[in-house]
């Protein structure tokens, strides 16, 4: 890629950028914050002054896996779709030590690009900023923990992970309900009856790492025997990375990265403080999502502060409805917008 602009915000923000000239925009850049050089990439519609931060799952995501399939193509038609690797993830570079690697850190990356976006297509643009998984997470601590809501327009929560402590109690809840459902009905009875024998054993007020690991694992293996929704709209592949130009150096160096950002996520049960978060909001969850259960979205909308907040669950998705239901997912996150930019 041939870098043809230069763009310096404060003394902690640099950005290198490459763009062409269309209907559509397409850029790419690193925005540094502190020691992190963090790679954004923007599609889309720029005239609409609407831009839309899209924050992946993880951690150990890239945006890489967002920016293709039905919701991006229909979204980049109407919005500039903003894809952020974040701090230690996918392609996003520097020398972070131990203490740069946080989601305290990661909110104030979110913050930080919010405000250059501001600074870099004008101050009467419409920002929206979504997160789906680990992404619900960093998203609802940004709103919390920064002033970003005083420059968004409104929140979109999608699966989002955004209370770590709970989520594996509600895991672990699901499988029992559901996994009994399903070994009643003589349903997969080879996967059913070993992983209801090992949920049933653990203590939900002492879950172990390897047994978080394990609950994990077997959510995504869960939500392939369901019935759900395949609209053949392809492009969405979480949680797979494959940037473009991705060294093994860099993958390698995302993988330390990462345990580390995970131990640091673990801590965080952001429910009781989503009351903080009063600016509009849409929840958009899969009823079949065994890596982040529906409750947490149940419990997340009850608790939040906005007045206008919106809970839609998908009866035929898991974890990525804006995959299984993309069509309808597209549908609604667009009349969100329309409403609110």
């Amino acid at each position: 890629m041939k870098y043809i602009g230069f763009f310096l915000l404060s003394s902690f923000l640099l950005v290198t950028a490459c763009s062409r000239q269309s209907d559509e925009v397409f850029d790419q850049f690193f925005l540094r914050n502190g020691k992190a050089d963090l790679f954004v990439e923007i599609n889309g519609n720029i005239a609409s002054k609407v831009f839309f931060i899209y924050l992946h799952g993880g951690p150990g995501g890239g945006a890489s896996s967002y920016n293709s399939g039905f919701f991006a193509d229909e979204m980049e038609k109407d919005y500039a779709m903003v894809y952020l690797d974040q701090r230690g993830n996918g392609a996003s570079q520097g020398n972070n030590t131990q203490e740069d690697l946080t989601i305290a850190q990661n909110s104030e990356d979110i913050f930080a690009l919010a405000r250059l976006l501001q600074a870099r297509y004008g101050e009467d643009i419409s920002i929206f900023l979504a997160g789906h998984s680990w992404g619900g997470l960093t998203s609802a601590h940004a709103l919390i923990f920064t002033d970003i809501q005083d420059i968004l327009k409104g929140w979109i929560e999608m699966n989002g992970a955004h209370d770590f402590v709970k989520n594996d109690i509600e895991v672990i809840k699901m499988f029992q309900r559901l996994g009994q459902e399903e070994v009643d009905q003589d349903n997969n009875l080879d996967f059913w009856e070993p992983v209801l024998e090992r949920v049933n054993e653990m203590d939900t007020l002492n879950i172990s790492g390897e047994e978080s690991g394990y609950l994990n694992d077997k959510a995504f293996e869960a939500e392939s025997l369901f019935d759900l929704a395949d609209e053949e709209t392809g492009g969405f592949a979480y949680p797979l990375y494959a940037a473009p130009d991705i060294s093994l150096a860099t993958l390698a160096a995302n993988g330390a990265v990462n345990l580390i950002l995970n131990d640091d996520s673990e801590q965080y049960a952001l429910t009781d403080q989503l009351r903080l978060i009063e600016i509009p909001s849409l929840l958009l969850w899969g009823k079949y999502d065994f890596v982040v259960p529906p409750a947490i979205g149940e419990s997340g909308f009850a608790q939040l502060g906005s007045a206008e907040k919106e809970l839609i669950i998908y009866e035929r998705s898991g974890h990525s409805p804006m995959s299984n239901e993309a069509i309808q997912f597209t549908e609604d996150v667009k009349a969100f917008i329309e409403r609110h930019k």
